[in-house]
């Protein structure tokens, strides 16, 4: 009887055992299923997504940022002095570097302002997304991921010189904006860098222009160049 007994108590200690044994298994399981889906299908997702939207927000801020600069009564003559001599020839084309730094300042100033603020507003993903099923894609309520965007803009004004007719020339000034933006989604940190080309201003310009003003691209090389 006691033997009997004894071969009882280790039938269900076993059992037991074996019972946690499982538990654990399909725990361990499912904490990698969990970590694989995370990894594979839900991380791509809102990167994607968020570098999508974060470049929407870019572009959007950069744009802004120029029109309420130019805004402020800036004008072509106010970035570009050309000097002509006597007899009307040009012979200097001189770019205002305080004005173009300041101008430089305040675009950037408010394009990293701005996208900060509108990048408060939380990414809208599709529940359907998650299932990786493209057919279910776009359908189910929206689920709201916070990001926080932290990052550095910079400008740069170019210069461009395109032929008008017989001595005249078109010099356009484009501000050129690059932005390097780290958004903080909930399981990674991602870089987005984003560049956008924009014309601020532009002017023709009576009379030859010396062939050394002509090679230059940006303002600052203009600033170098002796005819």
């Amino acid at each position: 009887m006691r033997s009997a007994r004894k071969f009882k108590i280790k039938a269900i200690n076993l059992n037991k055992k074996r019972k946690i044994a499982v538990f654990f298994t399909v725990l361990i399981m499912i904490f990698a299923f969990f970590i694989f889906y995370i990894k594979f299908l839900v991380t791509p997702l809102m990167v994607d997504t968020s570098t999508y939207q974060i470049k929407l927000y870019a572009t959007k801020s950069m744009n802004y940022a120029v029109t309420e600069t130019m805004n402020q009564n800036i004008s072509y003559d106010d970035l570009i002095n050309i000097i002509t001599d006597s007899s009307g020839k040009i012979g200097m084309i001189q770019a205002n570097t305080v004005k173009i730094n300041n101008v430089s300042m305040m675009i950037e100033r408010i394009t990293l302002t701005h996208l900060l603020e509108i990048s408060r507003n939380p990414i809208k993903i599709p529940l359907g997304a998650f299932t990786g099923i493209s057919i279910f894609s776009g359908m189910g309520p929206p689920v709201l991921i916070d990001i926080y965007p932290y990052g550095d803009v910079t400008c740069k004004f170019l210069s461009q010189f395109i032929s008008a007719g017989i001595n005249q020339t078109q010099h356009k000034i484009y501000v050129s904006i690059d932005a390097k933006v780290n958004v903080v989604l909930p399981f990674k940190t991602i870089s987005v860098e984003m560049s956008n080309d924009v014309l601020v201003c532009e002017s023709v310009i009576i009379g030859e222009i010396p062939e050394t003003y002509l090679k230059s691209n940006t303002l600052t090389e203009m600033l170098n160049l002796v005819p």
